[in-house]
């Protein structure tokens, strides 16, 4: 082959080989969107199954509250029920919102955005900020209950 034919040939191997390139780089492309799907499907499932999880938990709190409803009404030891109350209820609020922080990270896991991932810092800044204070209105509402029942305790103890 002389140097005439090795310069016309070229370009079809050239030609050949980016043509096939294109093909398999085509190919990569869509099972990489196809995967990418799958795992957004996965995420959004994921996503709604721990949504449903904390609203279970709220709805159960509530109702545990509603129950606890008669106890605040009776005046001997309404201050003890309510804030056996608020305890439970708070200590359920955090829970379900520690919940719902992590059905947003798993939303926002696949392919973010920018966007997706400005609103889930705003999210996650919001749902930190209850998560901190209810937390700290736990624990007060805590040492208030052991506070009492140590009370109670003395109290019922100390000789008459």
């Amino acid at each position: 082959m002389n140097s005439f034919q090795k310069t016309a040939l070229e370009p079809a191997w050239y030609i050949i080989a980016k043509a096939t390139e294109n093909t398999h780089s085509a190919s990569a492309r869509n099972l990489h969107r196809f995967v990418e799907a799958i795992l957004q499907q996965t995420a959004l499932f994921l996503k709604t199954g721990i949504e449903c999880i904390a609203l279970l938990i709220i709805a159960f709190a509530i109702l545990r509250s509603i129950q606890k409803l008669p106890q605040i009404l009776k005046p001997k030891k309404r201050h003890e029920a309510l804030s056996s109350l608020r305890l439970n209820l708070a200590t359920s609020l955090v829970v379900a919102l520690e919940f719902l922080l992590a059905a947003d990270i798993a939303a926002t896991a696949v392919s973010p955005t920018w966007d997706s991932l400005g609103k889930l810092a705003v999210v996650a800044i919001i749902r930190t900020f209850l998560n901190f204070f209810l937390q700290k209105e736990v624990k007060e509402l805590a040492a208030e209950q052991l506070q009492q029942s140590q009370q109670s305790q003395q109290s019922a103890n100390m000789p008459e």
